[in-house]
């Protein structure tokens, strides 16, 4: 019995996603499919591709989105015209490995988007970071540009009017509580999310907008979900959005390094803070000149709107050329 309850919640939970995606995209000729839950920078695939122009002339082509939320037979009950596998997850995780590159050669797919550095005709490496909240789906090179100077302009950071540290996470576990614990013996840490919650200014004051919570805040801790040296989601490039210095580990401690001047992070370990970097942090945020010196580094490097306007420009070749053979 208990097996059968397992297995109607389970397709419960599957068809409710299933719903909702649909009807985040309704009216759209490009509709999102075996999602997880969808909020409003989910739809940035959705946005490039119609926003972009890239259906001109094929009013009735339908684009199915899907992720690994649901298993990927289910595509027999759309109609679309054309499927793109869009990873959003780690794949080599544990539990996850079975979805990892699993549409190429796939005809039932015409591209896959991941993280990986891979070569196939099928797939392409476009970051998450880019595709969530920081540029948007519209952009054009000199709105790239223009972001990018924004990151690194000095007048983004600020020490006096600012919190000593935020950590935002979904839910607790002994190595985020271990990290907590650490920075939480220099000053006191906002936890706004649903692990550790000590605190309610994200929902009550900045009405869950986190780049605006962010910029009450020094310092941001934000290790990723888990560690691979691809796997960059929009942590950093949020911190740098809203002026903050990321704590932070993730992709081997080399995050983007043909985008992110690494000098401008804190580094730390999975589940740790090193005496160094702790006593860092300490003098950092202690310090005026100190911490001012530090966060006011460029954390982009000179090249870097010229390499994310190389994604847009990949990403938008490959969709002209996978709608144009439909």
């Amino acid at each position: 019995m208990n097996r059968v309850k397992r297995k109607y919640i389970y397709w419960k939970d599957i068809l409710e996603r299933r719903h909702v995606g649909l009807q985040a995209t309704k009216g759209h000729q490009v509709r999102i499919y075996n999602w997880s839950r969808v909020y409003s920078p989910d739809l940035w695939l959705v946005n490039f591709i119609e926003k972009r122009g890239l259906l001109i002339g094929k009013p009735k082509l339908k684009i199915g989105l899907y992720s690994i939320f649901a298993p990927d037979w289910l595509t027999v009950f759309d109609d679309c015209d054309l499927r793109i596998f869009v990873a959003r997850e780690n794949l080599h995780k544990p539990g996850m490995k079975r979805w990892e590159h699993q549409f190429l050669n796939d005809n039932r797919f015409q591209l896959s988007i991941g993280f990986d550095n891979l070569e196939h005709d099928q797939y392409l490496r476009i970051p998450f970071w880019m595709t969530w909240n920081t540029f948007q789906p519209t952009d054009t090179y000199k709105e790239i540009k223009e972001r990018v100077l924004h990151m690194n302009n000095p007048l983004n950071h600020s020490y006096d009017n600012r919190k000593f540290a935020c950590f935002l996470c979904s839910h607790s576990d002994p190595g985020r509580q271990h990290l907590y614990d650490r920075l939480s013996s220099i000053d006191r840490v906002d936890c706004d999310g649903r692990g550790m919650h000590n605190n309610d200014t994200l929902r009550m004051i900045h009405k869950d907008n986190k780049l605006s919570y962010l910029r009450d805040y020094r310092f941001n801790l934000t290790p990723e979900n888990s560690n691979d040296p691809y796997y960059c989601t929009e942590k950093l490039m949020e911190a740098f959005q809203a002026g903050t210095v990321p704590i932070y580990f993730g992709c081997n401690n080399n995050p983007e390094p043909d985008v992110i001047n690494s000098k401008a992070i804190v580094f730390i370990m999975q589940a740790e803070i090193p005496e160094n970097q702790l006593k860092l942090i300490s003098e950092l945020n202690s310090s005026k000149d100190s911490y001012m010196e530090f966060a006011t580094q460029p954390c982009l490097l000179p090249d870097a709107e010229n390499v994310i306007w190389g994604y847009y420009e990949q990403l938008e070749d490959k969709l002209k050329e996978i709608i144009k053979n439909v």
